[in-house]
């Protein structure tokens, strides 16, 4: 198999289907092997499954770290101006190089999955000449106000996801019905994500999120600030920041000397009087014991709130990504009741924090009732994907493949 994957959210809901992918063909006696092709950045939410399935995962190509990681969002000089900076920046030398790659690549792949939108899509049926399976985690139907039928989506989108997929996954029941109207041969089977048992928000965990993107450093610092202005609410709580894992260590203990923080362990450092632990890109496994989320991240908090818990999202107007049009025109669309928004200083944020750890069982409620309505009770997205591709995979006769391929990396331009 082949899996492109189009940005770091996208790696998320990848390294998801990835892992079911290898666990189930294991059990079934398959002999798989996937080769991965992260667009944006060097395909850090792999590494533990690779690690687990040695030989069984192949990173063919490592991208650049883009400025704005492809996303491109405010006013639409901003848009255009964030867009061109990446384009220069590498996005376009990165995406002829994928395009290269596979059109000479020594491998044949008996199937294409691409996870994003359209751009895995014509990588992976210009490159390899294979129709994509395509999860399209980038399309939803909630995002559509006026409900028209190329809303949100595009008549050129819709073309190729109609002719060059042979299939589309959706992320929600309601978008695979808007697809099929268009044509589309798209099918919901559950929600991609991490399963949270009953009852797991009630745990007394705060999780703080910096972002993945360019500015992930003077987000931490709001949100450390806020911290400490709501210290006395937040006393009872046990708080984590997850950083992103393409950061070294280096760069995370820098930023929290800035922060003035004290380290009391390799892993935990004091602000004040307040411990807070820490780790690096390991969102998933602590996702579940979480009663509330408070950060600057687009699919992690996407994540929680299909999970049923409470999001906080400052919004700062020269932010990559949690800047104003990006909480009006998105997040309030997707994440609805389980979005908490919060203030653009950490003096507003903190007043906020506060409010609603006064009646924090009532922000969980109403995350939950979203959660139940949206995905309506259909776990299990990422392993459904999975057994379907694999059923699908088993009618394809097998080939003989004696090449391997070496790491491509655009960063320096070597193999």
């Amino acid at each position: 198999m082949l899996l492109i994957s189009n940005g770091y959210g996208e790696d998320s809901f990848a390294a998801l289907i990835l892992k079911e992918l290898l666990e189930l063909a294991e059990t079934q006696g398959v002999a798989l092997e996937v080769g991965i092709v992260p667009l944006v950045g060097e395909g850090k939410a792999f590494e533990g499954t690779a690690q687990r399935f040695p030989g069984r995962v192949n990173l063919l190509h490592v991208s650049p770290t883009l400025p704005y990681g492809g996303v491109y969002l405010g006013s639409f000089p901003q848009r255009v101006l964030r867009f061109l900076t990446d384009a220069f920046r590498g996005g376009t030398r990165n995406a002829l190089a994928v395009f290269r790659l596979l059109r000479n690549c020594p491998l044949s792949f008996d199937m294409v999955i691409g996870v994003g939108d359209i751009l895995p899509l014509l990588l992976g049926l210009l490159g390899t000449g294979r129709k994509v399976y395509l999860f399209a985690c980038a399309h939803t139907d909630l995002l559509r106000v006026r409900k028209k039928p190329y809303e949100r989506l595009g008549r050129i989108t819709a073309l190729f996801f109609r002719h060059g997929t042979a299939k589309v996954y959706t992320r929600d029941a309601p978008t695979a019905l808007w697809f099929q109207s268009l044509g589309i041969r798209a099918e919901f089977l559950g929600f991609v994500g991490p399963e949270t048992p009953p009852g797991s928000c009630r745990k007394k965990n705060i999780l703080f999120l910096p972002g993945h993107r360019g500015d992930w450093e003077r987000n931490f610092l709001f949100l450390t600030e806020t911290i400490l202005l709501a210290r006395d609410a937040l006393a009872s709580f046990a708080l984590h920041f997850v950083f992103p894992p393409e950061q070294s260590a280096t760069q995370v203990i820098r930023a929290i000397q800035k922060a003035r923080g004290e380290f009391a362990a390799p892993s935990s450092f004091l602000l004040g009087q307040q411990s807070i632990s820490f780790s690096q890109g390991d969102y998933f496994a602590r996702l579940g014991s979480a009663s509330l989320i408070v950060g600057f991240a687009g699919t992690a908090l996407e994540y929680a709130a299909f999970c049923g818990i409470p999001c906080i999202e400052p919004c700062l107007k020269g932010a990559i990504q949690a800047n104003p049009h990006f909480l009006a025109s998105r997040q309030a669309l997707l994440l609805r009741e389980a979005l908490i928004p919060g203030g653009d200083t950490p003096e507003k944020t903190a007043r906020v924090l506060q409010e609603v750890l006064e009646n924090l069982h009532a922000f969980q409620e109403r995350a939950q009732q979203f959660a139940r309505v949206t995905w309506q009770g259909q776990g299990e997205g990422a392993r459904n994907i999975a057994r379907d591709l694999l059923s699908i995979l088993r009618t394809v006769p097998p080939k003989r493949q004696g090449t391997e391929l070496a790491v491509d990396d655009s960063r320096n331009g070597t193999r």
